[in-house]
């Protein structure tokens, strides 16, 4: 019975290391060396950039001259790789699926494409149906808030408090019309919402970026991460032709 006692007590004791090692240990300091051992065609580590305790963002250059990016999860005791692109667009991680508090975008720009700054979009469009004779009428969305490239081409920025207020009442709108979980997983909140952005020369001409965008590739498993799109002026509102 002692035995079986102090066997249960090691064993309660083993399982709350385990526990501990794998899931509450603070994670260890970021080494860029990490990204220099398992991928060799990194040739520059342009900074890492913490973006919570636990997920860090990686700007680099490629032996192609590719600028590219990676994002690191710190998970069972160890710094994860679960995104990684060739190419430096814009994009967002949902750190939290449904706390727009928690979204951030981050970029890295190729300096061949001469951009200084973007437009990012929130967007969603207009809609409008009929069902069973009553008319249903969905307001589109835009909001803008600018990204500035000038001096520093990468970065990771939050997203304006405004966009996280107007994120957070469609969430709640779309979860008050989805209250089982499972549909919540078949068809995700704020699915209509969608990001964009257009880039811009210092003298404020469109100017595409291809070398930031085309090409190369990109994978990710572990985050949760949104594209944004390259989107033309004239889908904007209010978008004004110039004579």
């Amino acid at each position: 019975m002692r035995r079986r006692t102090i066997l249960s007590l090691l064993g309660l004791v083993a399982l709350l290391f385990v526990i501990y090692y794998f899931y509450l240990a603070r994670p260890t300091n970021f080494a860029t060396t990490d990204t220099y051992k398992r991928y060799s065609e990194v040739t520059e580590i342009l900074d890492v950039i913490e973006i919570d305790k636990r997920h860090v963002f990686v700007p680099m250059v490629t032996e192609e001259n590719e600028y590219g990016m990676s994002l690191w999860v710190w998970k069972n005791h160890k710094w994860n790789m679960e995104f990684d692109s060739t190419v430096g667009g814009p994009r967002i991680i949902k750190l939290k699926n449904n706390d727009p508090s928690s979204y951030q975008v981050f970029w890295n720009i190729h300096p061949d494409d001469q951009i200084s700054y973007g437009e990012l979009y929130l967007l969603k469009k207009r809609n409008y149906h009929i069902t069973e004779g009553i008319h249903n009428y969905y307001p589109g969305l835009q909001l803008k808030t600018i990204l500035d490239f000038e001096g520093t081409p990468f970065g990771v920025t939050e997203l304006p408090d405004e966009w996280q207020k107007v994120m957070e009442a469609s969430i709640k709108l779309e979860e008050a019309r989805q209250p089982d979980p499972i549909f919540e997983s078949m068809f995700p909140v704020m699915q209509d919402v969608y990001f964009g952005w257009i880039s811009y020369n210092s003298d404020h001409v469109r100017q595409q970026a291809d070398a930031t965008n085309v090409g190369g590739a990109s994978w990710g498993g572990g985050v949760d991460i949104q594209h944004v799109v390259d989107i033309p002026e004239e889908e904007l509102e209010y978008y004004k032709v110039e004579d």
